[in-house]
């Protein structure tokens, strides 16, 4: 099986944080001397604080502070032992109290992170299975990987989507099994919540369906003696739910609660909970913060808070409503989201309401789909109605502002977040270049396909036409079948500054994934054989490599100007992303696409061989000479190697079901097959060659290689390979790689783009490894989030 590198996905995210960080939108720091929770001073401005987890102001009251202080003077600033062992004096006392306000027995846990890891393997058993929704926390997905270690099927549904968990309850309902439903109380970016009642009517109907709630964004703002959303819709914790809440954000103090409907799992979780085992416990001060927060939620007072609260809660909205300005969901809780659809945006106007003094935080991937920035905005008891006035006036004034500014548009939020609203814009007109589409390269001149991107691709202008014609061409029935579209932009002298062919094709979600992925995923599609395929748009198409955009001079505002005609576009379709690629790394373009939307995915190395009209070997280095003159030249005869620009009927059979060979062997790169129609194209084409290795003791063809010229960039590539089942398969690859240069030297051409595997062997043979990247934009990224659970 061919070696590719794979994509980290923490990469991803660290370059999409770092860009953040570096437009000033995260990792800020407070300069304040004192904080009352009103107001922060960051960079040297004094900001109303819109930012904060603490509705209802509680870690502000002298009475938590006090508590608090003097429990440090007391017993110190921590009890370092196990809580399995031994509680400090503090404890018993909130658990008593706990007690009181959940009319059940509790357990305090360091944070609901810890407690998540702690709970999940105990509740969840080896025979049960756990369905995620899409937007559980982080946390609590995490927690569910070490039960997918263990053999424990995980799914994910789509946000809020019953009827997809209804039909995995239909699936598993026979198995005697208990099906997990994981989601938050109140999600904690949105500010929606989970279905209640969809809920109730399914656990009714299906006695398998158990739940797991965070509801840390819940606790404390709602519900009788704050005991929040999801306990005061149900009523307390039935027996199959599993609850955790938070001693944090709303109630003031530090550490979380977790409810078990189910007494015996309570025991056996008080008993051993992993990290709850081995971690220290809480902080006296923590714990005595926790207490005088409970003692205020048990009286008559948490009732003039929470009255406070809502009266805020329903300020801000009647003014939003007021505005043109989209809210993401409106559900009468103390998170709102501004949408944004672009970083950039987001970013921006982070910092504009900043200098105008008001504190929000931007809402971007991970935390939400890439596409799906926004502003999060929180409203707490801090919060004067005043400066919510004023903050609302801000954004009426900032947010048309940042979309200009930015190249956005009220439109692209719509379609981003899929809203139905008729208040749309006009587009923006484009204001330095004009734009020119083509439904086939056939229609643009020769001269400027090939001056532009003909000379930097395995595929110059005939190369292209053939592409198009042959996978435009297959049955409507193929997954190879393509559309596409060009794009030219020219400045206001006529000439072209970017110039990009877009194909429109079924991509498998796990192209690039580790073979292992691949393997679990397949099996699936032996049923579902579109199971985790989409539409997606990209720049060139699966089967082209080399360079697949043009910029003059790299210029980051044609990019721009490219990214944003292209992306309307692709919004109107039913594709679900968009792809530009393959980039050497560029901190200008990382930065122009990360801010438009996009995520930098690293693609499997390219290697390039330059040539010249040397002697092949001694355009090697020392290394690689001996490599050749011991690896490879004292097996020229085991194969005879021969070019050949078109193979007979029987001969391109027998080379396709050797490319096949390969294909189904090599899930590194896991695309579709290309169909024989694909190769009999080839046979007819010009520009085509066929290298082919025969076996001298029987004549059979052992192996082939598919290889392109391009006369335009005077290269010679090979494209696809077949090869046999031999016993030394790596001797007749570097056979097949070897002649392929011999060849392209004897052709008098400059390069030879050897493809994305196999890159230690290229690398022996002189090619130079080109790391590459790509840009990734999806309407909305379960698809990504439902491969990482086959990881």
């Amino acid at each position: 099986m061919a070696k590719i590198n794979h994509n980290n996905a923490f990469e991803t995210i660290n370059s999409f944080i770092e860009n953040a960080r570096m437009q000033n939108a995260v990792h800020l720091y407070a300069q304040d001397e004192i904080l009352t929770g009103r107001s922060l001073k960051i960079a040297d401005t004094d900001c109303w604080h819109f930012a904060t987890t603490g509705y209802l102001g509680l870690e502000q009251d002298m009475r938590l502070k006090q508590a608090a202080a003097d429990a440090v003077m007391k017993y110190g600033t921590q009890f370092p032992l196990s809580k399995t062992y031994i509680s400090h004096p503090l404890y018993a006392e909130l658990e008593e109290l706990l007690f009181k306000m959940f009319n059940r027995q509790v357990i305090v846990c360091k944070n609901s992170t810890l407690a998540h890891l702690g709970v999940i393997p105990q509740a969840v058993g080896s025979d049960d299975v756990v369905v995620m929704d899409h937007q559980v926390h982080w946390s609590v997905q995490h927690a569910c990987k070490m039960v997918k270690a263990g053999g424990v099927p995980v799914h994910m549904i789509r946000h809020n989507y019953m009827e997809q968990l209804e039909d995995l309850l239909r699936k598993y309902q026979s198995s005697g099994r208990k099906v997990w439903y994981m989601a938050d109380g109140i999600y904690s970016m949105y500010g929606d919540h989970a279905p209640v009642e969809q809920l109730k009517n399914l656990a009714e109907r299906y006695p398998a369906l158990h739940l797991y709630i965070d509801d840390v964004h819940g606790t404390g703002w709602i519900g009788k003696n704050g005991t929040g959303f999801a306990y005061s819709h149900w009523n307390g914790v039935p027996h199959n739910m599993v609850l955790v809440t938070t001693l944090s954000k709303t109630f003031g103090a530090s550490g979380a609660v977790v409810l078990c409907g189910d007494p015996e799992l309570h025991a056996q979780v008080k008993n051993f909970g992993g990290p709850l085992t081995f971690s220290a416990q809480l902080e006296p001060a923590a714990v005595a913060a926790a207490t005088a927060a409970a003692k205020i939620f048990l009286s008559p007072e948490v009732e003039q808070l929470q009255s406070k609260l809502r009266e805020r809660i329903g300020l801000m909205n009647r003014l939003l409503s007021d505005t043109d300005i989209p809210l993401v969901a409106n559900c009468n809780t103390p998170v709102f989201y501004v949408a944004t659809a672009m970083p950039q945006t987001a970013y921006l106007l982070v910092n504009r309401l900043m200098e105008a003094g008001f504190i929000v935080n931007p809402g971007i991937f991970p935390a939400v789909p890439v596409k799906n920035a926004g502003l999060r905005i929180t409203v707490s008891n801090h919060n004067e109605p005043e400066h919510i006035q004023e903050l609302v006036k801000a954004l009426k004034y900032h947010y048309p502002q940042a979309l200009e500014q930015t190249g956005n548009s009220i439109n692209t939020v719509h379609t981003a977040f899929r809203m139905d609203t008729g208040k749309l814009s006009k587009p923006l007109p484009h204001k330095r270049y004009t734009v020119k589409k083509w439904n086939s390269i056939a229609d643009i001149p020769k001269a400027l396909w090939n001056d532009t991107l003909g000379n930097s691709n395995a595929f110059d202008y005939a190369g292209m036409l053939f592409v198009e014609k042959t996978f435009t061409s297959l049955p409507a029935s193929s997954y190879n079948l393509m559309t596409f579209w060009y794009y030219g932009f020219f400045d206001t002298d006529g000439d072209c500054v970017g110039m990009v062919g877009m194909s429109e094709a079924l991509w498998k979600e796990d192209m690039l994934a580790k073979p292992q992925v691949s393997q679990k995923i397949e099996e699936v599609r032996k049923k579902e054989p579109l199971f985790l395929v989409e539409l997606a748009w990209s720049s060139g198409t699966t089967f082209s490599e080399g360079v697949h955009l043009y910029l003059k001079d790299n210029c980051t505002e044609v990019l721009s100007e490219m990214i944003r005609t292209i992306t309307a576009d692709f919004d109107k379709t039913l594709a679900e992303k968009v792809v530009f690629r393959d980039f050497e790394e560029d901190a200008n373009l990382n930065s122009c696409f990360l801010d438009k939307g996009f995520v930098q995915v690293e693609m499997p190395d390219t290697a390039v061989a330059e040539l010249n009209d040397q002697n092949f070997s001694e355009m090697l280095s020392k290394r690689n000479r001996r490599h050749l003159k011991e690896e490879v030249l004292p097996y020229t005869g085991v194969y005879t190697i021969t070019l050949t620009s078109f193979l007979t009927p029987d001969e391109l059979k027998h080379a396709h079901r050797l490319y096949l060979m390969v294909k189904d062997n090599n899930l590194a790169i896991n695309n579709f097959p290309y169909e024989e129609q694909v190769f009999d194209e080839m046979n007819q084409h010009p520009n085509w060659y066929f290298l082919k290795a025969v076996n001298p003791a029987d004549g059979s063809l052992a192996g082939c290689m598919f290889c392109y010229y391009n006369d335009v960039a005077r290269s010679f590539s090979p494209v696809l390979i077949g090869m046999d089942e031999v016993p030394d398969r790596l001797l007749l690859y570097r056979q097949l790689l070897y002649h392929t240069l011999l060849f392209a030297v004897e052709m008098k051409c400059t390069k030879s783009y050897l493809g994305l595997s196999a890159s230690f062997e290229k690398k022996k043979m002189g090619a130079r490894i080109i790391k590459k990247y790509a840009y990734v934009q999806a309407k909305d990224t379960y698809s990504s989030d439902l491969l990482a659970t086959f990881e």
